[in-house]
């Protein structure tokens, strides 16, 4: 009795007590309180865990599964468990990627990717899919309509005509001039910030392009005939906005002559595409 007297006779009141003594107190009741919650989370997780049945599938049965991943799914089918997103950080998917859509560049270049790094035969694969796979090349066409104002190309003479349907779900067409300067020196004055051919490009189109030679690329909604002015020059072209003010509207005028100036007195000898989705120019 008298060891419990003494002890409860010499603990201070409340009143007595500083600030510091509560706070002591408080931190400990805290620290107390987070134990707890640790201890109840690992044994749910625990619980979870003992709970799960789930099949663990072969590495060879995703790499299989990721020879029919689409371009656009890559991300997503990442995401699913660690044995993907190690297979799609793996050198061997992206050059089967690449031989899978882009079979004319893949015979010449795939030795040559091998023994790169992963960074490089990616980003390469990317930048050739934006250039061969109908999804992405759609997205870079909203991406970037007006590539190049095409005024500098008057006075040049129109070498080729070609056009082609676009394998998308809207009904597109591409359409494609070429032209060459008569002038060599007048050529060399307008390389300025031109985007440059690609070799997929001359690949799909079984042919060589000029060094000396500009392509006008259109996208265009609508199917144009086009006559034959192959060997004219374009005397005049006008680049303006749509009727809807949507799009852009494209005018061009051939003459046999590159003295002629004005617009030429034949109507046969006018080019009107629109509307415009995209306009590029390759060198």
């Amino acid at each position: 009795m008298t060891y419990l007297s003494k002890t409860i006779t010499d603990e201070p009141d409340w009143y007595d007590k500083d600030l510091s003594d509560f706070d002591d107190l408080q931190s400990s009741d805290e620290d107390a309180i987070v134990e707890k919650q640790l201890i109840h989370s690992k044994q749910k997780t625990s619980i979870i865990e003992n709970n799960y049945h789930g099949k663990d599938y072969p590495f060879d049965l995703w790499y299989l599964i990721a020879m029919y991943i689409a371009p656009e799914d890559i991300g997503r089918f990442a995401l699913i468990c660690h044995k993907t997103n190690q297979i799609v950080n793996s050198v061997s998917f992206w050059i089967s990627l690449f031989r899978k859509y882009n079979k004319i560049e893949a015979k010449r270049l795939t030795r040559l990717l091998v023994r790169e790094h992963l960074s490089i035969v990616r980003t390469y694969v990317i930048k050739s899919l934006y250039q061969t796979y109908p999804l992405f090349q759609e997205r870079f066409d909203k991406t970037n309509v007006i590539q190049k104002e095409p005024h500098f190309l008057l006075s040049s003479r129109c070498i080729r005509i070609w056009y082609s349907k676009r394998p998308t779900q809207r009904d597109l067409y591409n359409y494609y001039f070429e032209f060459r300067f008569d002038n060599i020196q007048q050529s060399k004055q307008q390389d300025i910030q031109i985007q440059a051919i690609s070799s997929i490009f001359q690949a799909n189109n079984q042919s060589i392009i000029d060094k000396d030679s500009y392509v006008l690329h259109l996208i265009s909604s609508n199917f144009v005939l086009i006559g034959p002015y192959m060997g004219m020059v374009l005397s005049q072209i006008t680049l303006n906005v749509s009727s809807d003010y949507r799009y852009h509207k494209l005018k061009m005028w051939f003459d046999s002559s590159r003295s002629c100036s004005q617009k030429s007195k034949y109507n046969n000898s006018v080019v009107i595409i629109d509307p415009i989705l995209c306009l590029r120019i390759y060198k």
